[in-house]
């Protein structure tokens, strides 16, 4: 087909009719883009935000609820005195406002009257690791876990009857504070303490009614045989040093007037304690671990199964085991228990040198458990009527 071929009239024509369409369509409004976001919906008709409640913390949820509660705590065994409760309750109390309220009694009354009053009359106790477990296998302590339950060390917590709980708490060495402005020659061991030159000067609690006086024949029996279940050696050497009129003092509890006074020499303690009045009473002293043996052990506090001020007791123990509450034990000299707590270098550098607990057991309270009642029969036998 052959190509047609305009006139020299017909080309100009058909250039002006292609510049009129272009120029009709560049007059045309551009196409608007699609957006990009959705518009904003106008303010009169957007949808109110939903309302979310602030997440509450354990300690914070238990604050909440304690203050419905009295305002005061109530325990046994925990006096200002031990284990730097006076620190420890006064914290409390200055973040809480309740007012501590504590009746100083020894382990085995605390396990009777807790039992006999179905743990109804006090929030806490503070107790040898042993009466714990007895009472959480009675069902008299409360089922409440703290948040940190789970990083507790292995063999250091367990489960009773309905589910009641125990927790080792802190733990301690047994050991000696010797007034030196009384004694010439400081005993550094217990074969050493068996001595003409210590006649009356020593002091320590009763077996019977404080579990730090079987903590004591418990030492005693492992410096004397290498075995502190062997308790029948630590009478034994305990029922020496009577008959030698060494022993001044047995106390029901804890008393540091008569060593502040002068009335004894030696008394002998947990090393948290020792150390602690070392530096408070203002009796030139020395702390002494006894260098053929010693044992340590732990003290449990435990919330009541019917405590009076339940979220108060539980809040404490959130301070006290999960919080600064064990960072204030070891400020007192006590070892704490978490695992977790960091403690800072000048608390770290109050403690003696690890060399001093060289030979140094730890108590299993199962076995302690079984020869309690045993221990506590032969030391009255032996010493308890003199």
């Amino acid at each position: 087909m052959s190509k047609r071929r305009y006139s020299r009239f017909e080309l100009p024509l058909l250039v002006l009719v292609a510049v009129i369409l272009l120029v009709t369509s560049c007059g045309q409004p551009a196409a608007t883009p699609a957006p990009t976001t959705p518009p904003e919906v106008p303010a009169a008709t957007s949808a109110p935000a939903p309302t979310v409640a602030p997440v509450l913390t354990v300690v914070e949820e238990l604050a909440s609820k304690a203050q419905s509660e009295a305002k005061v705590i109530s325990s046994y065994g925990m006096p200002d005195a031990w284990a730097n409760y006076g620190a420890i309750f006064g914290e409390f109390q200055n973040r809480y406002g309740n007012v501590p309220q504590d009746i100083d009694m020894g382990g085995p009354e605390a396990l009777t009257r807790m039992t006999e009053e179905n743990a109804s009359k006090n929030d806490l106790a503070d107790v040898r690791v042993g009466f714990a477990m007895q009472l959480a296998d009675l069902g008299l302590t409360s089922d409440y876990k703290v948040s940190c339950w789970d990083i507790w060390p292995e063999g250091q917590k367990g489960v009773g009857k309905d589910g009641s709980i125990w927790m080792t708490t802190y733990r301690g060495t047994i050991g000696w504070i010797v007034n030196t402005t009384l004694v010439e020659k400081v005993p550094y061991s217990w074969a050493e303490l068996n001595s003409p030159a210590y006649k009356g000067m020593i002091s320590y609690l009763d077996p019977t009614v404080a579990a730090t006086g079987m903590s004591i024949v418990e030492s005693a029996s492992y410096a004397m045989s290498g075995d502190p279940y062997n308790y029948t050696a630590g009478v034994d050497y305990l029922a020496k040093l009577h008959k030698a009129g060494l022993v001044g003092i047995v106390d029901s509890r804890t008393d540091i007037s008569k060593f502040q006074r002068g009335e004894i020499g030696i008394l002998i303690n947990w090393d948290y304690n020792l150390m602690n009045w070392q530096q408070t009473l203002g009796v030139p002293s020395e702390v002494v671990i006894p260098a053929d043996g010693s044992i340590s052990s732990g003290y449990s506090v435990v919330i009541a199964k019917n405590a009076p001020e339940p979220y108060t007791a539980r809040l404490f123990m959130e301070y006290l085991l999960c919080g600064d509450g064990q960072k204030l034990y070891a400020e007192g000299f006590v070892t704490p228990m978490n695992p977790n707590v960091k403690l800072s270098a000048e608390t770290v550098a109050k403690f003696p040198p690890l060399e001093q607990y060289a030979k140094v057991v730890t108590i299993d309270y199962k076995k302690e458990g079984d020869v309690s009642d045993a221990l506590k029969a032969a030391w009255a036998k032996a010493v308890g009527a003199q």
